[in-house]
């Protein structure tokens, strides 16, 4: 093959890899690692964000609330990757949520930011009785210097939110989603690459409560003013 047959033949499976993948667990990702993309005015970088978060409180695991036939399984915690480019005050890229595939765009300043992602479900059927096997949502984010490096930021979000869902057969049936409104507010710390990130979600029209507690790490490109 050539080099431009490997580069479509491995844009072709990556793609087909993301769409059998996506669908199995979706949350807000990570506010400190969105606005801990370089601000390089005029340039073109690239970061590669690796970590992982815990959620503790209310989460969805059992008999499912929509169909005796299927369990819930939001899981209590994920590894998370992240691919996000940026040019001037724009921010773009892809996240992985264990296998799960969202798009991630927005725009940042040196200290406020605006993220929005998105991502789909699939499955025979959604799980889901409005018929929307999709997530994403929109962050508000506020950062604010402390010394050098250190950094403190606060995020405010609303969401669609999404976990497994997967017939009681065996492991014969085919996994679903299904979808959750929330919204919630959250605090994060970060130190150059590193991230620590506490949030809270109150789930919409239901009386559960969710705390996620993440922790990330960027491999960001060469130099910019923060």
């Amino acid at each position: 093959m050539s080099n431009i047959q490997n580069r479509d033949f491995m844009l072709g499976m990556f793609l087909l890899i993301a769409f059998v993948f996506t669908g199995c667990s979706s949350h807000p990702p990570s506010a400190a690692q969105f606005m801990n993309v370089e601000l390089n005015e005029k340039k073109f970088g690239v970061g590669v964000i690796a970590g992982g978060s815990a959620r503790v409180g209310d989460i969805y695991k059992g008999d499912s609330r929509i169909d005796v036939d299927y369990t819930d399984d939001e899981s209590r915690g994920n590894l998370d990757l992240s691919l996000l480019f940026r040019f001037d005050n724009s921010v773009f890229g892809f996240a992985f949520e264990n296998a799960s595939l969202k798009a991630i765009w927005g725009g940042r300043s040196r200290y406020v930011g605006v993220q929005g992602w998105f991502g789909m479900g699939m499955g025979v059927k959604s799980g889901d009785e409005n018929g929307m096997p999709f997530s994403g949502g929109l962050m508000l984010i506020e950062e604010y210097p402390i010394l050098g490096n250190l950094k403190v930021g606060i995020s405010e979000h609303i969401s669609r939110n999404a976990y497994l869902v997967d017939e009681n057969c065996g492991g014969l049936g085919i996994p679903s989603t299904y979808g959750y409104g929330e919204f919630g507010i959250g605090t994060y710390l970060t130190f150059e690459g590193f991230s620590i990130e506490f949030r809270y979600g109150r789930e919409i029209g239901e009386p559960r409560n969710r705390f996620y507690f993440m922790l990330n790490y960027a491999f960001r490109t060469k130099g910019g003013s923060k």
